[in-house]
């Protein structure tokens, strides 16, 4: 399926903990997936140790995907970690 993917960065825990927590509060069913830029490696948006691994091991190639309808609405609340 194709998918839209938006390339963002996440420096320190603290920015981890928000953009978790941004997309536990949007109150959507999404899936919301990492993935490095092969999307080779894949974790789960939502959580924290996801997120984590994806800052520390992937983070100058990580991108946020919506694996439910493949959109590229991403929350505008996010386009602070993206990387332009």
């Amino acid at each position: 399926m194709e998918h839209a993917r938006m390339h963002i960065r996440l420096l320190t825990n603290e920015e981890a903990a928000k953009f978790v927590s941004i997309l536990n509060r949007d109150g959507s069913t999404i899936r919301w997936t990492l993935e490095n830029a092969d999307g080779h490696y894949r974790a789960n948006a939502r959580s924290l140790i996801g997120v984590l691994y994806f800052a520390t091991e992937h983070n100058d190639d990580t991108f946020l995907v919506n694996d439910t309808d493949g959109s590229a609405n991403f929350p505008s609340e996010l386009d602070q970690f993206r990387v332009l």
